[in-house]
């Protein structure tokens, strides 16, 4: 009797065994995941009415190019002074995709234009904030953010649009090429932080924009706006 039990658990363990090894055979499946890089800059600048040549990029899966697959949104339109968002996708076989996004700043001559935004208070430092500067035609100008990005873009950033962290000023630029604020937006209120602008100047022959703002009650926000 024990030797029939002992050969019924043999075959059981045989079985069990066997399918375990079936089992294993169909699921098992090495996936690559799709790899994208992008050439040249991800915060490109071009001047109004130029062409935008794109610098390229390299998808792979695995060993394999799959660049021709990649998929690009958006578009410039060089006719316009803004920042344009390009956004560059390619997915695996298995449907996993990947993305990069690369920002082209078309730049006007006239002190209207489209930024990139740098700014700084202390350590804390940021690049490539997209700021923009609009001619209300009365000899007055509108930034949509006096902080050069700071909030919205760097210390902040991906909290909008639960919080209103742009902040809008209207300015003038003067005969002298110093710029003064006419008047400040809201913006968050419950940061309880107090805006100015102790002094600021344009560089109409390289576009520069330097702005020293008051920042809270002692910090100085330093913000540099280029194009």
């Amino acid at each position: 009797m024990k030797k029939v039990i002992y050969s019924i658990l043999i075959c059981l363990g045989m079985v069990v065994l066997s399918s375990c090894e079936d089992t294993s055979a169909d699921i098992s499946k090495v996936t690559y995941f799709a790899s994208l890089e992008l050439k040249g800059e991800t915060a490109m600048k071009i001047k109004l009415n130029d062409t935008y040549v794109e610098p390229g990029f390299v998808a792979l899966e695995g060993d394999e190019d799959i660049t021709s697959k990649v998929e690009i949104s958006g578009v410039v339109n060089s006719a316009k002074s803004d920042i344009y968002t390009l956004t560059y996708s390619v997915a695996n076989v298995d449907g996993f995709s990947v993305s990069e996004q690369r920002n082209v700043l078309v730049a006007a001559p006239a002190f209207a234009s489209a930024y990139y935004g740098e700014s700084k208070v202390g350590v804390r430092h940021y690049v490539n904030a997209p700021i923009h500067i609009v001619d209300n035609n009365d000899g007055t100008y509108s930034i949509d953010d006096i902080m050069g990005g700071f909030q919205f873009h760097g210390l902040n950033a991906g909290l909008e649009p639960a919080y209103d962290l742009h902040a809008e000023a209207i300015i003038k630029l003067e005969a002298d090429n110093s710029i003064s604020l006419v008047s400040l937006g809201s913006w968050a209120p419950e940061l309880g932080l107090t805006l100015g602008l102790n002094s600021g100047s344009y560089d109409p022959v390289t576009g520069v924009i330097e702005l020293d703002v008051k920042y809270g009650s002692t910090n100085q926000l330093l913000v540099t706006l280029t194009k």
